[in-house]
């Protein structure tokens, strides 16, 4: 048999093969959003949730957040210092996360009732599937370790209503002597430690939890005010003694009574006694992912607005957002119509847009309450009822893109979105559409926003500066300005900002000379018309490209002035 005939004799084997071999896709990755599997939590996917979450012999705590919020950008490392912290925890409770901004997270979001991102909600041991059955919320607390003694707090609880069977037991007892205070200890201890503290510390049950895989080694919590107290010539608490099987004690003694300076003091303790501690799993070095690594940095003239920006900011708020609640009636359905109707009037839709826009209105007009999946459903099924939509089904941000996944994206969209508004509405003076687009983002960002600390700021702000006194056109679009630098001079240097796109008082002198008067104060009309030639309609890129030096022409009106300064001050 010659060789050409083998391997063509050979393929339709290996098409067979092939075509019979089965991928196993259990829903489970590496990365998604703020969080990767090097952070030592669980990332839950819609196709690994249920697996993962129900019936699982230990307690689980579950972040819901999302990942363009700046409060859970803000609240990640914290979250992940202590998933490093409790790691050997993890047969009791473990830490997972679940970005809700990822459209097909969104039903599992909806149906735990998540309104506020982050939010934190445990779920005792056999967890079961089941309406109602959302889990517990914890409060987000400002620190690693206030969040671990709420966890510890709620497992005490757990534990006394009959939860946690295979927690080390966390209640505190008072002893007269070290016999009484062993005496329930299992004949295979070797050494219990006697935590002396008062009964509303966490520190003795974090011990415990902490040498919980620590074969023949006990933690107990103890009264600080019993008697063994006095025996063990404890003199600051919490105080911890070592107490052998044959009840020989030894007072561990530290310079600060800390958790941590405790810990040491009990390993320092067993590794005198040859102890042979349990073998842990490090875990994995962090790897350092970045979507944008292979991108060679790119200088963007930050005065273009690219139609794909906000194709991408108009999806997502309709994929993910407005599909958040569970039953949308009331005060958020008015919301949601009235960001609808300014869309259809002041966007600058291309293609097919504004006619599913107008479809969408039209129909969630006809009834006063709607599912947030029935919602979701109308806009996938309206969606194919007028494809193309979008212009392109792979839809990127340019402008707003960041350094990193986690910088900018949908919230430099949403700004871009709503300034392309109002300068939009502004342009058809017969019209109050400018206004009409302030009331509406107001709406959009109470009810739908995804990022609740940053919703909150917006309102104080919107009620501070008086965005409903707005009447005209071209206040409606310096207000809105004047918001966004606010909210810029807030946020600059934090922890959510985009090292390569800081936060700055806008338009630079660079980028309008004309904007600023002699002492450096705002030139209120240059900048007025500086916004009509960057969120223009005629101005706005379809592809990354040089921009024309053409400027519309002004219709500028006449302008309060001195109300709109003193709304900078």
């Amino acid at each position: 048999m010659n060789f050409r005939r083998s391997i063509l004799l050979f393929i339709p084997v290996f098409i067979a093969l092939v075509n019979s071999a089965v991928v196993v896709n259990d829903g489970d990755v590496d990365q998604q959003g703020l969080y990767s599997k090097s952070d030592r939590v669980d990332i839950l996917t819609n196709r690994n949730f249920e697996r993962k979450l129900y019936g699982q012999k230990h307690a689980i705590v579950v972040q819901f957040y999302n990942s363009y919020c700046g409060h859970c950008r803000a609240f990640a490392p914290r979250f992940k210092a202590m998933a490093g912290e409790i790691t050997p925890w993890k047969n009791i409770v473990s830490l997972a996360v679940l970005d809700c901004s990822v459209e097909e997270n969104n039903e599992i979001c909806r149906q735990f009732e998540v309104m506020a991102y982050p939010s934190l909600r445990y779920l005792h041991e056999f967890y079961v599937k089941g309406n109602g059955n959302v889990g517990d919320k914890i409060l987000i607390a400002e620190s690693a370790e206030k969040l671990k003694s709420q966890l510890i707090a709620k497992m005490q609880s757990e534990q006394s209503a009959g939860r946690l069977p295979a927690a080390p037991k966390f209640n505190i007892e008072s002893y007269s002597t070290y016999s009484a205070a062993l005496k329930d200890v299992p004949s295979d201890i070797n050494y219990t430690f006697l935590v002396l503290e008062n009964g509303n510390s966490t520190v003795g049950s974090e011990l415990a939890l902490d040498v919980n895989d620590y074969p023949h080694v006990r933690v107990k919590r103890v009264y600080d005010t019993s008697e063994v107290a006095n025996t063990a010539k404890i003199q600051q608490f919490p105080g911890v003694v070592a107490v052998t099987s044959s009840l020989e004690p030894t007072t561990l003694t530290t310079k600060e009574p800390s958790k941590e300076n405790l810990l040491r003091a009990m390993n320092t303790y067993l590794k005198s006694k040859n102890y042979a501690f349990p073998t842990r799993d490090k875990g994995s070095q962090e790897i350092i992912s970045n979507e944008h690594s292979d991108d060679k940095p790119v200088t963007l003239n930050t005065d273009l607005v690219y139609y794909t920006d906000l194709e991408k900011t108009l999806k997502t708020s309709l994929h993910t957002e407005i599909t958040r609640f569970k039953t949308l009636t009331g005060e958020p359905l008015q919301a949601l119509l009235d960001y609808l109707d300014v869309l259809i009037t002041s966007f600058p839709a291309r293609g097919n847009l504004k006619e599913y826009l107008m479809d969408l209105y039209n129909t969630l007009r006809t009834r006063n309450s709607w599912s947030g999946s029935e919602v979701y459903e109308l806009v996938k099924r309206l969606e194919t009822n007028h494809a193309p939509v979008y212009t392109t089904n792979n839809l990127e941000y340019i402008r707003c893109k960041g350094s990193q996944p986690k910088f900018r994206g949908y919230t430099c969209g949403l700004w871009t979105l709503f300034h392309t508004l109002t300068v939009n509405a502004a342009q058809k003076p017969e019209s109050s559409g400018g206004p009409k687009v302030l009331k509406a983002m107001h709406g959009y960002v109470k009810h739908f926003f995804g990022c609740t600390d940053c919703a909150q700021h917006f309102q104080a702000m919107a009620a501070r500066n008086r965005i409903f006194d707005v009447k005209e056109n071209d206040k409606a679009v310096l207000w809105l300005w004047i918001a966004h630098n606010e909210v810029n001079l807030r946020l600059a240097g934090d922890v959510t900002e985009d090292p390569e796109h800081p936060k700055i008082q806008f338009p630079t002198v660079g980028r309008c000379p004309e904007c600023r008067l002699a002492r450096g104060a705002w030139n209120l009309p240059a900048v007025f018309q500086y916004l009509q030639n960057v969120y223009g309609a005629d101005n706005i890129q379809v592809m990354r490209r040089a921009r024309s030096s053409a400027t519309a022409a002004s219709p500028f009106s006449n302008l309060d002035i001195g109300m709109l300064s003193l709304l900078y001050m």
